[in-house]
């Protein structure tokens, strides 16, 4: 039961990265496609060290392209992850990638024949409703949809994607060249988002205008980024992915711990609304979520 513990951690370790997310795609890249391509330069220094590492991948070939289209597909989902972040609360982004398990359900459905039992209906309402309640804010007398429901619904079909992809190429049972593969594809598919000219004035502007205070927290949200994908990859090779996706719901109650301890202490940093009724909200919303993905798990 060593994955339990593994993607325990990993979930922590991406929650901080999380709360990085949102300083780096607020206070210093007004570009998320920038911020995404940005990630790709320390990203391939990681790669430099997993060759020296594992050598020439020798997985088998379809392992091995599971593997790279899982990473550009990870790219693409990080892309509309960082477009929600940019009009929303971090604490109510992040647990809108519990719908992931939502759509790997219907996948299912669609291309494997599988039957929605009745705990897998309640599964899927429990979900939505977190969702909804999570996505909702109150102006005057009328409530809305958060503008970022729709860039996370379209980050979690993409997601949801690869992590299938991801468990498919587990199965070679060969984790280190896999992984390799895996990164190697997140990091040239950033590092190809160079080609547009804004993209490189965007991240130009941002290393002349902050220099070292703007590439620290960079290299420190790709470190921990990278840590949290090697435990997290090493959790889905060793446990049932449907498992190892419950333990989504801990890097969401993390991400609203940490935001609220960071708006009370360093507002300057990071600043979420922190009334008893929001959190609350909060809180009802994720543990909903939480409980349709145990629901699922079973």
């Amino acid at each position: 039961m060593i994955w339990v513990f593994l993607a325990l951690i990993a979930t922590f370790v991406w929650a901080w990265a999380n709360i990085l997310d949102k300083v780096l795609r607020t206070k210093f890249l007004k570009s998320s496609i920038a911020l995404i391509a940005s990630f790709g330069i320390f990203g391939i220094f990681f790669d430099i060290l997993l060759f020296i590492f594992v050598g020439i991948p020798s997985i088998p070939f379809w392992h091995l392209i599971a593997a790279f289209i899982a990473g550009i597909l990870l790219t693409c989902g990080l892309i509309l992850y960082f477009k929600a972040l940019s009009v929303e609360e971090a604490s109510r982004v992040v647990p809108l990638w519990h719908l992931k398990s939502v759509f790997t359900l219907i996948f299912a459905v669609i291309f494997l024949n599988e039957m929605l039992t009745p705990l897998r209906y309640a599964a899927f309402a429990s979900m939505l409703l977190g969702g909804f309640l999570i996505s909702t804010r109150r102006a005057g007398n009328t409530f809305h949809l958060s503008p970022a429901i729709g860039f996370m619904l379209l980050s979690s079909i993409l997601l949801s994607i690869c992590e299938v992809l991801v468990k498919f190429a587990y199965t070679s049972e060969i984790f280190w060249q896999t992984f390799f593969v895996f990164h190697l594809g997140l990091t040239l598919s950033s590092l190809s988002l160079f080609i547009f000219s804004s993209v490189r004035k965007n991240v130009l502007r941002a290393v002349v205008s902050y220099k070292y205070v703007f590439v620290s927290i960079l290299f420190l949200n790709i470190l921990l980024g990278f840590s949290g994908q090697i435990l997290f990859n090493k959790a889905i090779s060793l446990g049932p992915v449907t498992l190892v996706s419950v333990f989504i719901s801990f890097q969401s109650l993390f991400v609203l711990l940490i935001a609220t301890f960071l708006s009370l202490k360093f507002p300057l940093f990071v600043k979420e609304s922190i009334d008893i009724k929001t959190i609350g909200i909060k809180l009802v919303a994720i543990a909903l979520m939480a409980f349709g993905l145990f629901l699922l798990s079973l």
